[in-house]
C-alpha cells in the first residue's frame, strides 16, 4: 500500500505537469500512455518538454522494467541539466528516488528525494516540495522508521496545505486522501490507533469524489490491519473483502490476497488460506511483480511444510528464483548507480574547472607580476638545488617502480580471483536452472488434474441429460463440446510435462566424472536417435535425413561417458533445430531437404567427430561468441545460452580436447570435436542398473 500510494501522488504530479490538465484528472488513464508516450518522443526535440516525456516514460516503466525506468530518467536529467531546466530537474531527482524505493535501495532514495525538496525549495515550489516529503515518508514507512516517516508526512501535509492557500484552490481530493492514508498507517504502525483511524476517516471522506476514490481500497485495508489488531477478526475480513472488490490493481490484489491469507492462517482456516494465498501469487506472477511473488511464496511453503513437502518444495523454489531475480535487479541497480555518481562527478568536475578558469582570468595580471619575481628567484636557486633534485628524482623512481610491480602483481591476483568467482557463479547458475526443471512439472500436471475434475463432471451431467424424458439436444451438444475442449486441454498440457521430463532427463543425469573405456562410435548413434526422437516429439511433422559416417577403427577411448553424451545430444539438438527453423522459413514449393551429418574419424593424434547440418547458419559476427556462457542466437525463452558454454568446458577441461565451430550463414553450420586418443583400459562388465539411452523414449511414457 505504502509503494502504491507513492506511485499514484508521483504518476499524478507527472501527468498533470505534463499535460497541463486539472489535478481532478484520474490517474487510472495512465496505463495507455506508454505507448503514445514513446511515439511523442521519437519526434520531440530536445527541450523542456522532451525532459518531462522521459520522466513520464520512465515512471510508466518502474514495475517492470526498472533498469529501463533509471535510464530514462537519467537522460532526463542530464538533459534538464544542460538545458538550466530546474524543475525538471526535481522531477526527475524524485521519480530516481521513488525507483530507488522499488528497488530497495532506501539511503539513496532519501537523498535523491532531498536533493528534489531542497532543489524545490530554492524554486519556491510548495507543492514540489509537499511530493518530496511525502516520498521520504513511504521510504522511511518501508524502513519501519515511524518516527521518520511521521515528521516528513506531517511536513508534506503542512506544504501542500499552504500550497492550496497560496493558489487560491479548492481542496485537491486525490493527494489530501493520499496523505491521510499515509497518516493513518504511519500512526498504526507507531501504535497509536486513535490517531491513525481518525486520519483515515479522513482519507474516507476526500475518497467520495470520483477522482479519489482510487484510494478508497488502500483505506480500507488499513483499518483491516487496525481491526486486526484489535482482535476484531469478523471487521478486519469484512474490510479486506470490501477492498478486494473495488481495486483492480495487480499489486493491491496481491496485498489483499496476502493479507486475507494470513489472517485465516491465524484464524486456523488453513484451506481458506491456501486459496487467497494461490490467488495472491497468481496475480503477482501474471504481473511480474516480483516483491509480491516473494512473500506470497513464502506464505504457501510454511502452509504446505509438514503436510504435502511436494508443493511445499516447489513453492519454496518460486521464492528463491523471485529473490534471485530481485537480486539481479539489485546488481542492475548498483550498476546504474555507479555510472549515474560518475556522471554526477564528472559535471560537478567540468563546473570546478570552469570557475578555476574564470578565477584565473580575474588573477591573470596579479599572476603576472608574480610569476617574474618567481622566475627570478628560481633562476637564482637552480644551481644549488639541481644535485638535491636529481637525487630526489632517483630515489622517487625507485620508490614508483617498486609501486608498479606490487600494482602488477595485485591486478594479477585480481584477475585470478575474479575468474574464480565468475567460474563458480556460472555453476551456481547451471545448476540451479537444472534443479528448477523439476517444480514446472506441476503447473501442467495441475492443468491436467483439473481438466480431468472437470471432464467428470460433465460426464455427469451428460448422463443426467441422457436419462431425461426428453433430453435436450443442444445441452448434450454443448457438453460434448466442452468434453472435447477439455480432453485437448488434457492432452496439450500432458505433452508439455512430457517435454519438460524428456528435457530434465537429458540434461539434468548425474556425471560420474570418472573416465572409463567407451565406445564412442555407440554413444554418438545413440544420442544421435535420441536428439531425432526429442525433435520429432516437439514437431511430429518434422523430418531430416540422417547421414552417419562412423570410424571403424575408433573402438574405445578414455572419457567420461555422460560429459561426452552431454555434448553430442546439445550439438544434435542445436543442428536439428536449425534445420526445422529454416524449414519453416522456406518459402512454399522451394526444394529443401533437412539433413544432419555425423562423422568419426581416428587420426595420429587425435579422435575427431563432426556434426555437420543445413540449417540456418550462424551469422559471422556472433561465431566467436557462440561458447560464451548464456549467449544465445534462439528467441527468449527457446535457449539458455550455457549450452555449447558446458560443452566447450567438458571437452576443453575436461578432456583435455578442443570444439570449434564453422558455420555460413544461410547454409550450414559444422561443429568439430577433437580428443587426444588416450589409452584404454579393459572394459569392465557392464552393471546391470545401468541402461541405454536410447531407450529414454521409450520408457519415459511408461512413466507417465
Amino acid at each position: 500500500m505504502r509503494t502504491l500510494l507513492l506511485l499514484t501522488l508521483l504518476s499524478t504530479c507527472l501527468f498533470l505537469s505534463l499535460l497541463g490538465l486539472p489535478q481532478q484528472a484520474r490517474a487510472q488513464d495512465r496505463p495507455t500512455l506508454p505507448d503514445s508516450l514513446r511515439q511523442r518522443l521519437l519526434s520531440q526535440p530536445n527541450d523542456t518538454n522532451r525532459v518531462m516525456l522521459l520522466i513520464d516514460l520512465a515512471f510508466n516503466y518502474r514495475n517492470t522494467r526498472p533498469d529501463t525506468a533509471y535510464r530514462l530518467v537519467q537522460q532526463g536529467y542530464a538533459l534538464a541539466r544542460r538545458l538550466s531546466y530546474p524543475l525538471g530537474q526535481a522531477h526527475a531527482l524524485n521519480v530516481m528516488g521513488a525507483i530507488m524505493v522499488q528497488l530497495g535501495d532506501y539511503p539513496r532514495a532519501i537523498r535523491l528525494m532531498q536533493q528534489s525538496a531542497d532543489l524545490s525549495e530554492s524554486l519556491l515550489n510548495l507543492r514540489r516540495q509537499s511530493v518530496a516529503h511525502n516520498n521520504m515518508a513511504v521510504a522511511y514507512i518501508d524502513q519501519k522508521d515511524y518516527a521518520q516517516g511521521l515528521k516528513h508526512q506531517r511536513e508534506a501535509l503542512r506544504l501542500f496545505k499552504l500550497h492550496q492557500q497560496q493558489a487560491g484552490r479548492p481542496p485537491d481530493s486525490l493527494l489530501h486522501a493520499i496523505q491521510y492514508c499515509n497518516l493513518g498507517e504511519l500512526y498504526a504502525n507507531s501504535g497509536q490507533v486513535d490517531s491513525a483511524e481518525a486520519y483515515l476517516r479522513l482519507a474516507l471522506v476526500f475518497t467520495r469524489n470520483p477522482a479519489a476514490q482510487m484510494v478508497l481500497p488502500n483505506t480500507l485495508y488499513v483499518l483491516g490491519d487496525i481491526r486486526k489488531q484489535q482482535n476484531n477478526v469478523g471487521e478486519a475480513l469484512r474490510l479486506y473483502r470490501w477492498a478486494g472488490r473495488l481495486t483492480q490493481d495487480p499489486a493491491e490484489q496481491n496485498i489483499i490476497y496476502l493479507r486475507l491469507a494470513t489472517l485465516h492462517q491465524a484464524m486456523g482456516a488453513r484451506d481458506s488460506s491456501l486459496i487467497y494465498a494461490r490467488q495472491s501469487l497468481r496475480v503477482a506472477q501474471q504481473s511480474q511483480f516480483l516483491t509480491g511473488i516473494l512473500p506470497a511464496s513464502q506464505l504457501l511453503a510454511q502452509l504446505y511444510e509438514g503436510r504435502d513437502d511436494t508443493q511445499a518444495l516447489r513453492y519454496y523454489k518460486v521464492a528463491v528464483a523471485a529473490k534471485d531475480s530481485l537480486f539481479s535487479q539489485q546488481k542492475v541497480k548498483q550498476l546504474l548507480t555507479i555510472r549515474f555518481e560518475e556522471q554526477q562527478r564528472q559535471q560537478e568536475l567540468a563546473a570546478t574547472r570552469q570557475a578555476y578558469r574564470e578565477r584565473l582570468r580575474s588573477y591573470g595580471l596579479a599572476v603576472a607580476a608574480g610569476v617574474g619575481l618567481l622566475v627570478a628567484l628560481l633562476l637564482w636557486r637552480t644551481t644549488r638545488r639541481q644535485q638535491r633534485s636529481n637525487a630526489l628524482l632517483s630515489q622517487q623512481k625507485g620508490e614508483l617502480d617498486a609501486q608498479r610491480a606490487h600494482a602488477e602483481q595485485a591486478y594479477q591476483v585480481l584477475q585470478t580471483t575474479q575468474a574464480q568467482l565468475i567460474q563458480k557463479e556460472k555453476m551456481a547458475s547451471l545448476g540451479e536452472l537444472t534443479a528448477g526443471i523439476a517444480h514446472e512439472i506441476q503447473n501442467p500436471l495441475n492443468f491436467v488434474n483439473n481438466f480431468s475434475e472437470v471432464s467428470a463432471e460433465l460426464l455427469d451431467d451428460l448422463a443426467a441429460e441422457h436419462q431425461k424424458p426428453t433430453p435436450d439436444a443442444a445441452c448434450e451438444a454443448a457438453l460434448l463440446a466442452d468434453l472435447k475442449a477439455n480432453l485437448l486441454k488434457i492432452n496439450h498440457h500432458g505433452r508439455r510435462a512430457d517435454t519438460i521430463v524428456r528435457g530434465m532427463l537429458a540434461h539434468s543425469r548425474q556425471a560420474a566424472g570418472t573416465k572409463q573405456p567407451t565406445k564412442l562410435n555407440q554413444l554418438t548413434d545413440e544420442y544421435l536417435r535420441l536428439a531425432y526422437q526429442g525433435a520429432r516429439a516437439k514437431n511430429p511433422d518434422f523430418r531430416c535425413d540422417l547421414v552417419a559416417e562412423y570410424d571403424e577403427r575408433l573402438g574405445s577411448l578414455a572419457v567420461v561417458p555422460q560429459d561426452i553424451g552431454r555434448v553430442l545430444l546439445n550439438l544434435f539438438s542445436n543442428a536439428f533445430y536449425a534445420t526445422q527453423q529454416r524449414s519453416e522459413q522456406q518459402e512454399t514449393g522451394h526444394d529443401y531437404q533437412p539433413q544432419v551429418r555425423v562423422r568419426t574419424r581416428r587420426g595420429a593424434q587425435t579422435v575427431e567427430i563432426r556434426v555437420w547440418d543445413n540449417g540456418l547458419g550462424i551469422p559471422a559476427g556472433v561465431q566467436e561468441k557462440v561458447f560464451q556462457p548464456f549467449f544465445t542466437t534462439k528467441p527468449p525463452g527457446q535457449g539458455t545460452g550455457l549450452g555449447l558454454s558446458l560443452s566447450y568446458e567438458i571437452i576443453t577441461q575436461g578432456h583435455g580436447g578442443t570444439l570449434q565451430v564453422r558455420s555460413e550463414e544461410g547454409h550450414y553450420t559444422e561443429f568439430s570435436l577433437h580428443l587426444p586418443p588416450e589409452p584404454v583400459r579393459p572394459e569392465p562388465a557392464q552393471s546391470s542398473r545401468q541402461f541405454p539411452a536410447i531407450l529414454l523414449p521409450v520408457l519415459i511414457p511408461l512413466l507417465w
